[in-house]
């Protein structure tokens, strides 16, 4: 038996061996053939293939710096000038009450380096220090200033916001206006979106402060056309029960603290022309917190509007005394966002605008609202009364003290 064993191995260990024996060879023939194509094979045996050029020929002594490391901005060319006279025009940047201690702005003068320093991507050239999607950024960004922020020839220099970013209206025929400020844009994409494409430029839009991409929002709502305004955040009288906004506007706090939130709220973006406060029922009734705010404003050249949902409130006597421009909105359509009450409530804005000569509304981003919106704005023509921004409104009533009232036709 054991003789037997000896002549005939086991059945497994033949299989084991021979699978091991079969697999070192497939591998060793692989491994080699590939060595071989690798160290003897051509690029042009290959397959048919596409090349893209994305690199430009550069001089040979192009400086290969990396853009990490000191001193590669000089080697460029990049240099910087001294600082420019106090009176040297500052462009139309909104004045955001940054003082520097009586000596002027020191502005870096950027000499941009041949285009033979950096490289070409899909048409654009891309610097040391640069990636591609920043300069596409910053393509876009010039193309919307150069086409909204061009400011428009005026008999008086004015570089306020009010003056620079409110939209253009004329009302030769004396007809009653309407105007509409929507609100709580930037927190919800679809709404925000919906809000500057589809209804018309007349319509105001305001952006809340929580907005993350509030620059690009206010910058697509004025290619569109829009005005745009920006909520001021203020305090109400349930102040703590939810998280506050870091620039909320306080009662209990100096009136420089208050000072400087504006300006760090009103630094977050350019191309707004005012401001609408965003709650604040405690606030609106502290005469002595509220006016440093709106003399700030006042000097800032930034209007300011009360949207209709504070039910006892200084702050038309504030604007009074301040010399704020300021536009408070008689009537918040969809304080109830139902069909028929939004319905009724701008029927009664139609009713202010023949009685006062102008009415204002305000209501939020909400479906309904701007689905409603829609199709009652192009009625107003046929009924005699003109779709006016906001601004207009504004400025009417701080000019002459009260909305005036408007010569109306009898037969409406």
């Amino acid at each position: 038996m054991s003789a037997r064993s000896a002549r005939d191995p086991s059945p497994f260990r033949s299989g084991l061996v021979h699978s091991f024996l079969g697999a070192f060879t497939l591998t060793f023939v692989l491994g080699s053939a590939g060595s071989a194509m690798h160290v003897f094979g051509t690029p042009d045996a290959a397959s048919p293939s596409v090349r893209m050029a994305l690199f430009e020929d550069a001089p040979d002594d192009a400086p290969q710096l990396n853009p990490r490391l000191p001193g590669y901005q000089e080697a460029l060319g990049y240099t910087e000038s001294a600082p420019a006279p106090a009176s040297a025009e500052t462009g139309n940047e909104p004045d955001l009450g940054v003082e520097y201690d009586g000596a002027a702005p020191v502005r870096a003068v950027v000499t941009v380096p041949s285009e033979r320093d950096g490289i070409r991507i899909n048409g654009r050239t891309v610097m040391p220090g640069q990636t591609f999607s920043q300069v596409s950024q910053d393509t876009a960004s010039t193309t919307a200033i150069v086409a909204v922020d061009a400011p428009e020839p005026q008999t008086v220099a004015d570089s306020s916001p009010l003056a620079r970013n409110a939209k253009a209206f004329s009302n030769a025929e004396g007809k009653p206006t309407v105007s509409i400020i929507v609100g709580g844009l930037g927190i919800n994409t679809t709404r925000t979106r919906a809000a500057i494409n589809e209804l018309p430029p007349e319509i105001t839009l305001s952006f809340a402060p929580t907005s993350e991409n509030l620059s690009r929002w206010v910058r697509d709502a004025r290619r569109a056309g829009h005005e745009v305004l920006i909520e001021l955040p203020m305090e109400p009288y349930d102040y703590g029960r939810q998280r506050p906004h870091p620039q909320v506007m306080q009662v209990g706090v100096s009136a420089d603290t208050n000072k400087q939130r504006l300006a760090r709220l009103l630094a977050r973006t350019p191309g707004y022309f005012g401001v609408m406060n965003y709650q604040g029922d405690k606030f609106a009734t502290a005469p002595d917190a509220m006016k440093p705010v709106f003399q700030e404003l006042s000097d800032k050249g930034v209007a300011f509007f009360e949207d209709g949902s504070l039910v006892r409130s200084e702050f038309t006597a504030g604007a009074r005394e301040t010399g704020l421009v300021f536009g408070k909105a008689t009537s918040w359509v969809d304080a109830r966002p139902e069909a028929d009450e939004i319905s009724q409530q701008l029927l009664l804005l139609e009713s202010t605008a023949r009685e006062r000569g102008a009415a204002l509304g305000t209501g939020m981003s909400f479906p309904v609202t701007l689905d409603i919106l829609k199709d009652w704005l192009p009625t107003l023509e046929e009924k005699g009364i003109a779709l006016a921004p906001a601004s207009y409104y504004a400025k009417r009533a701080s000019a002459s003290g009260q909305v005036r009232q408007a010569s109306l036709n009898p037969q409406g």
